[in-house]
């Protein structure tokens, strides 16, 4: 991912939610993390990561909530 380009790469789909007049479901692997102890490193870009979560309150976005492992992939 090229991570200097996220700011724009969420206002796209912000652009598109906030002009739904109906109630609508946003789903992918933005290759971003809201918290901290998302990650399995401590390599963590808090600017970022508040880009993501502006984005997500902004929206009244809501997390389903996920049964199972912590983490969906690790590279180790």
């Amino acid at each position: 991912a090229d991570h200097a380009r996220s700011a724009g790469f969420l206002a796209e789909p912000k652009n598109k939610v906030e002009r739904c007049t109906t109630p609508v479901v946003v789903a992918g692997d933005f290759n971003l993390i809201s918290w901290a102890s998302d990650k399995s490193s401590p390599n963590v870009d808090r600017v970022r990561m508040r880009l993501f979560n502006d984005c997500i309150a902004d929206l009244a976005l809501r997390e389903i909530a996920r049964l199972g492992a912590r983490f969906t992939w690790m590279n180790k």
